[in-house]
């Protein structure tokens, strides 16, 4: 059953994004130069066919790590690895970032820091006044029937 869901959600968001860029492409009178491109440059196609393996397989793998791994895993990983570009952007092409941008990059990898030092400590980032662990067990079950109707 999830696997389905997950192979109909990628459907959709692709069918979506392509109707989309179809839309975009006529309103912006740009759909014919982008076919005579194609017909120019017939090699584009296999470049197409190696971005929608690589895209697939990456879908495949968000989906796996928070299966596995849950959201904050992966937005960490995320963020990491954006920073990560933004990192190797300034060394490579010495791109500037600006005093609120440092401030930025700072507080966001300030904030994984603490992610992870309190998801080593085995604690909650949160602790809920008033709720132990069975009021908390109950209000997730309870979430999850609702999303999965």
């Amino acid at each position: 059953m999830f696997v389905n869901c997950k192979i109909q959600l990628q459907f959709a968001t692709s069918a979506y994004s392509t109707l989309l860029s179809f839309i975009t492409l006529v309103h912006t009178h740009e759909l014919i130069p982008a076919i005579q491109f194609m017909y120019r440059h017939s090699e584009i196609h296999l470049h197409f066919f190696i971005f929608s393996i690589c895209s697939t397989i990456g879908q495949i793998l968000i989906f796996y790590t928070i299966k596995n791994f849950g959201a904050v895993v992966f937005t960490i990983i995320m963020t990491i690895r954006i920073l990560t570009s933004i990192g190797l952007s300034v060394v490579l092409y010495d791109h500037q970032i600006t005093t609120v941008g440092f401030f930025g990059l700072v507080t966001v990898m300030a904030a994984i820091g603490y992610r992870i030092k309190r998801q080593a400590e085995n604690s909650n980032l949160i602790k809920w006044k008033g709720m132990d662990d069975h009021k908390a067990f109950s209000l997730v079950r309870e979430w999850h029937e609702h999303v999965d109707m």
